[in-house]
């Protein structure tokens, strides 16, 4: 009787561990779904804004510029920034639509926008490219970066994977008269 109990049990035993397996490597016989990602398209009709920042040669506070462009569904805006620490000197302000928004989302899509290395190694683009310019490209919605890469105009390193000249292209674009708004920076 106790060596039926012992036998009993070790088979309920054993037919747990191999159901427990099963379901781990079969899934449980649900359909596995793949993960997907939004799609840079479908921002367009949400708060989520663009930007691209043009971080010039490393050199002293008084004479360091950066150029900054943020698109979103309602606005893009274009600003100057003088020194390290974000002082805005220029402002300029563009009225935009959700259609504009999306086509302008669609060609950085073609331009390679989402594409980029998350490698933490090279999260932070300050030094590299130090007599040049850094490109940040940034993807946001409610303060929250959802992707951000960075190129250079002098190669490599980088971590953004799309065409980082078209891409900035496509953001001075969206800046009208922007050679004229950029003709007294230096970068």
């Amino acid at each position: 009787m106790y060596i039926m109990r012992y036998i009993f049990g070790l088979l309920v035993v054993l037919g747990l561990l191999i159901l427990l397996i099963v379901l781990l490597v079969g899934g449980g016989g649900k359909p596995k779904v793949p993960a997907t990602s939004k799609t840079l398209d479908s921002y367009a009709t949400t708060n989520a804004e663009t930007r691209l920042t043009i971080d010039g040669s490393v050199n002293a506070q008084s004479i360091h510029n950066q150029i900054r462009i943020t698109v979103d569904r309602n606005n893009v805006t274009y600003e100057q920034v003088q020194g390290y620490n974000g002082n805005v000197i220029k402002m300029q302000r563009f009225d935009n639509t959700e259609n504009a928004y999306a086509n302008f989302l669609s060609a950085l899509t073609h331009a390679g926008f989402t594409k980029g290395n998350a490698d933490k190694a090279l999260a932070d683009e300050r030094g590299y490219c130090s007599t040049g310019d850094r490109y940040i490209f940034e993807l946001s919605q409610n303060d929250k970066n959802i992707e951000r890469f960075w190129a250079t105009n002098c190669g490599n390193p980088k971590t953004y994977g799309g065409n980082a000249n078209l891409t900035v292209e496509l953001f001075k674009a969206q800046v009208p008269g922007y050679s004229d708004l950029t003709q007294s920076i230096v970068l």
